[in-house]
């Protein structure tokens, strides 16, 4: 009996890793890298951008948080802010950008370097940030590193400061050294699929407008992607605690934006504090609205991009 319940464990291991691979080879052919690469240090990282029609008024760079990839922001924000040039990066491990350092790019900080390695290529004008959840944390170290490359900062639902509790269970077994490669190949990759329902199904490849990121989610469902975010989560909360005491210390805009109904960041203790803390910070606070703030209110976003570009030009 025992020996047939072993054999049927490891059928179902078998299996269960045969299908995320079988995923992650229908999702990266159907949904294969739409933009450009910036070589950095121990890789590259993906990136797509958007110029206006006409002249820019600046340049707006977008970072996605966990459990996504820059297609979201540049979908919900990328038409309302057609007059900008804008550059949507996939973070280290996410989307189609490389790991680089393996786990050790699950620092925050070390993400912030690499998309700086990024942007000084790409963008060497000041830009205004807009990051949402995860991102908060390493776009509010470039903040605090490099203040002279930016005129603003827009956080959305943004993690900014340590957390009571932990993280879930799935994110601390998929973070472990050895056993998470194992969890992302064989469980966390069908449990995806499972969360994401029917929002998986393939659509054509045929070329789509720039600011359409219809399918990208689908990116998720592989398992080095699964575990990038595990890692990520796992080394958040300390990164903050450690950065959280500098924000005094913020002397550019710091506009933070969230929904009274995020339970996942929730603003109480993230985007009120560091509104609170950072010398030109303001918090707005949407009512009703979750963990989604680009989704919801779009337009207040990008109108808050016009008013940092503004008040920077109105500067002597």
């Amino acid at each position: 009996m025992l020996r047939l319940v072993l054999v049927a464990i490891l059928l179902v291991t078998v299996g269960l890793a045969l299908f995320s691979e079988i995923t992650r080879a229908r999702v990266e052919a159907h949904h294969p890298p739409r933009g450009a690469f910036a070589a950095v240090e121990g890789g590259r990282l993906h990136y797509r951008e958007c110029r206006p029609a006409g002249e820019s008024r600046g340049t707006v760079v977008l970072v996605h948080g966990a459990y996504d990839n820059h297609a979201d922001l540049l979908a919900r924000l990328g038409p309302k802010l057609s007059d900008y040039r804008v550059i949507a990066l996939d973070r280290p491990g996410h989307g189609w950008s490389e790991r680089l350092a393996g786990r050790a790019m699950a620092d925050p900080g070390r993400q912030a370097q690499a998309l700086m390695q990024a942007l000084d290529q790409i963008a060497p004008e000041r830009f205004v940030i807009v990051a949402h959840s995860l991102a908060g944390a390493l776009s509010s170290r470039i903040a605090l590193d490099r203040p002279e490359r930016l005129q603003g900062l827009v956080l959305l639902g943004a993690m900014s400061h340590p957390w009571p509790g932990g993280i879930a269970w799935s994110q601390r077994i998929a973070a472990m050294p050895w056993i998470g490669p194992l969890y992302s190949r064989v469980v966390a990759v069908p449990l995806a699929r499972h969360r994401l329902g029917d929002s998986t199904a393939v659509e054509s490849t045929a070329p789509r407008p720039c600011h359409d990121a219809a399918g990208e989610v689908r990116l998720l469902l592989r398992p080095d992607v699964q575990q990038s975010n595990a890692e990520d989560m796992a080394a958040a909360r300390d990164f903050l605690s450690a950065q959280a005491p500098r924000y005094g210390g913020l002397e550019l805009p710091v506009l933070a934006i969230a929904g009274d109904r995020d339970t996942i960041v929730p603003p109480a203790i993230h985007s009120a504090a560091i509104a609170r803390e950072a010398q030109q910070g303001r918090l707005v606070l949407l009512p009703g609205v979750g963990h989604m703030p680009h989704h919801a209110a779009p337009e207040l976003i990008a109108a808050a991009v016009d008013a940092m570009f503004g008040a920077a030009r109105d500067r002597p």
